[in-house]
């Protein structure tokens, strides 16, 4: 048995021929005469090429069937390698907590008998690399960025020889970098993990890479762009079977046709990847696909179809510890409870959009951390935007000025927070939208001052297609609310403005830019 080869068919994507590879190897056979350190080797790359081509189930069956050995009396490289597989499963199947315990009983123990591996110190770094890489992910779905980071690092250091492992760090840390606002850093480390994917023609790495680069696109709005790359990436997913990443990339084209109106296309391909996401087991993966589905369902007011999704998604996820997953969960939840007709369901919806703000301004995620599958900059503004859509509902029935009052509150409070950080998308919409309720308060001298500065920031950060907008938005300003009748009610001036709509719109864009 050779681990180069094994390696070389997982890292290029050949993964049925690795497992046929594995198969004539006969390793779990009780007539084999391969070592412990052999059969760990092959259960290892056995289960992780039957969770890239979505076979979670049979990767669980793999681990299952084989007698593990007792960690506690007798200690070696075969029993490092076995707790890998273990730890990698547990991370594929949301059981966040379970992984890091395991991961840190399993460090404990290697780093306390590195001499008694000194023999074996090629096999050490090897697997001890990978071990340290599985930890810092595992930190990294719990927005545990500075704990993962240093795993990360850890497994750097370590690493004379995995190559893979090695790229996969790097990409992992520059996004951790880039939820630190530190762009140039993000560029330099995703550039120097993609050289390493293609010099050992990792297909995997290269195709992940290209989905984050036609996100970017879809982000910046260039459909064309963002298009050619879904579709470059597509077939690289497809020529290594990867039913996972494609699950995700058909995710981003489905929001991609949503975003510009094509609702059939778009929901046949976000279907699609729901329901295979939902067979494989992974709720990552299936997060992702799930977000967007009821984004799409509760706008075309389908309420029955957005229903069986959530409990689809909640029945399947309510065992994780995937910090990630529960977040996507309780957001769509709280979208499809506000889409009620029922009042009791719209205030349960506004208490997990309070709660889902308060902990993204708390210590509990990181400042920038990538909350939504696409973008890492839109949450409080996606949740701020539902919120204030209730306010209004709400103010419509009753006409109680308190509630305006509280509205635009907790629009300063974010706008406030926003201009705390870089000039951002995020910051324009909250500007946006600051504007739109200035109008309806009837000071509209005070709505142009906000959108002209805000129009100067964009061009100076080159954001054109948002200058545009803000452009376009004072030009309607000025052409249709410059002459209105001071005694106009508030009411109405909401009719008017056509907030609501804007909000929606708003939202619609927000959902486009929503997965690492």
């Amino acid at each position: 048995m050779n681990q180069e080869t094994l390696e070389h068919l997982y890292v290029t994507g050949d993964y049925s021929l690795l497992l046929e590879e594995i198969d004539e190897l006969r390793y779990n056979h009780s007539s084999t005469k391969l070592s412990d350190l052999e059969k760990a080797i092959c259960v290892s790359y056995h289960t992780r090429a039957l969770i890239r081509l979505g076979k979670v189930k049979d990767a669980k069956e793999t681990i299952e069937k084989i007698s593990k050995p007792d960690i506690t009396k007798h200690y070696t490289i075969s029993s490092l390698i076995y707790q890998t597989s273990i730890i990698n499963l547990h991370i594929t199947r949301g059981n966040i907590t379970e992984a890091i315990n395991k991961g840190f009983t399993t460090i404990s123990i290697v780093e306390q008998q590195k001499l008694e591996f000194s023999e074996n110190s090629k096999f050490l770094s090897f697997w001890s690399s990978f071990l340290y890489f599985l930890i810092g992910m595992a930190h990294y779905y719990e927005f545990k960025n500075n704990s993962a980071a240093k795993y990360f690092q850890k497994s750097l250091k370590v690493n004379e020889s995995n190559q893979f492992i090695k790229a996969k760090c790097l990409y992992y840390s520059a996004f951790i970098e880039r939820e630190k606002g530190n762009i140039t850093k993000y560029y330099e480390l995703l550039e120097e993990s993609l050289k390493i994917f293609q010099t050992i023609d990792a297909k995997q790495g290269m195709a992940w890479i290209g989905t984050w680069q036609g996100q970017y696109s879809l982000h910046k709005g260039e459909f064309k762009e963002a298009k050619e790359k879904f579709s470059e990436v597509l077939a690289l997913f497809r020529s290594i079977s990867d039913i996972q990443g494609l699950n995700v990339v058909n995710s981003l084209t489905g929001l991609m046709f949503y975003q510009q109106g094509e609702i059939e296309q778009a929901e046949e391909i976000l279907r699609e990847a729901f329901d295979s996401s939902v067979e494989i087991g992974n709720p990552m993966i299936l997060s992702y696909c799930y977000l967007p589905l009821v984004f799409l369902y509760v706008e075309s007011k389908n309420r029955p179809k957005a229903h069986e999704c959530n409990q689809k998604f909640q029945e399947f996820s309510k065992t994780t510890s995937n910090e990630v997953v529960k977040l996507h969960g309780s957001l769509a939840k709280a979208i499809f409870l506000k889409s009620s007709s029922r009042f009791i369901d719209k205030g349960h919806a506004q208490q997990i959009f309070h709660k889902l703000l308060e902990d993204a301004n708390s210590e509990r995620y990181p400042k920038h951390a990538q909350i939504l599958p696409t973008s890492d900059k839109d949450f409080s503004f996606l949740v701020v935007s539902h919120l204030i859509e209730l306010y209004i509902e709400e103010f419509k029935l009753t006409e109680d000025k308190k509630i305006m009052v509280e509205a635009q509150q907790l629009l300063d409070d974010h706008i406030q927070m926003a201009d705390t950080l870089k000039f951002s998308p995020k910051l324009v919409e909250f500007s946006l939208l600051k504007a739109k309720m200035l109008i309806v308060d009837g000071k509209i001298e005070k709505a142009l001052a906000i959108l002209e500065q805000v129009k100067k920031d964009a061009n100076i950060n080159k954001l054109h297609r948002l200058q545009d907008k803000v452009s376009f938005e004072m030009m309607q300003i000025e052409r249709e609310f410059q002459k209105w009748d001071a005694a106009i009610s508030v009411k109405e001036r909401i009719e008017k403005v056509q907030i609501e709509d804007y909000l929606k719109k708003a939202q619609k864009l927000i959902s486009e830019h929503q997965q690492d």
